[in-house]
């Protein structure tokens, strides 16, 4: 087994190690006991699936994928520290070497960025263009002028908004898993910030590409 390991790889070593040092014990001790086969033989079935766990950790692409607020990405947030805890906190336990991100490509640099920076780590916007393609409505709750969704503004409306339009959220969630596949070339494990309304469709897209994925999400 390789020696030098990180982030959940060597977890998963640990665990092995400490699950193989507790079965010779217990085969010395009550090798011949009565229902002893049985309990050995799932502790060697757990042993089992430790072992392929770490052999699929190994040889597949990690993407830790964190969802929050892009509110929350903007240098100058009063929670800024906090998030840089989160962060820091997946990027320590997963010993990621990249950071990417869902990011405007027009605008000042990202929270994230500064903090990727700060950590001597590769950073990438992996967010889309304001190209056609991916121009999604206009982000004003329907009350406002400023909207231009399905029902275009109206102002005597509650305050909510419209998510979509979803063939262009399609295509950006597309563009944006071929984005993270281009900068993991050169990399096992990644962070991939990314806004919370994409969570959960990222990761399945991700996972269908063969990636392995983990995904945590923070609101303030």
């Amino acid at each position: 087994m390789t020696d030098k390991l990180s982030g959940l790889s060597e977890l998963l070593k640990q665990r092995i190690e400490r699950l193989q040092q507790e079965n010779e014990l217990f085969r010395s001790v009550i090798q011949h006991s009565p229902g002893s086969d049985a309990i050995n033989d799932q502790s060697n079935q757990v042993l089992d699936d430790l072992k392929g766990q770490l052999e699929r950790e190994l040889e597949m692409k990690r993407v830790v994928v964190f969802g929050t607020t892009h509110e929350l990405q903007k240098v100058g947030h009063s929670l800024n520290s906090e998030l840089a805890v989160r962060l820091s906190y997946l990027l320590d336990k997963f010993a990621a070497t990249i950071v990417l991100e869902e990011w405007a490509t027009e605008g000042p640099p990202s929270f994230t960025s500064v903090l990727a920076s700060d950590r001597g780590l590769d950073y990438k916007n992996v967010g889309t263009p304001p190209d056609e393609q991916f121009r999604t409505f206009c982000n004003a709750p329907i009350n406002y002028p400023g909207h231009d969704g399905t029902l275009g503004p109206c102002e005597e409306a509650p305050q909510f908004y419209e998510y979509g339009a979803l063939n262009k959220q399609e295509n950006r969630e597309l563009q944006m898993i071929q984005n993270v596949h281009n900068q993991m070339k050169t990399h096992h494990i990644g962070l991939f910030v990314v806004g919370l309304a994409h969570l959960h469709s990222i990761c399945i897209k991700l996972q269908a590409t063969g990636v392995n994925v983990a995904a945590y999400y923070w609101l303030g």
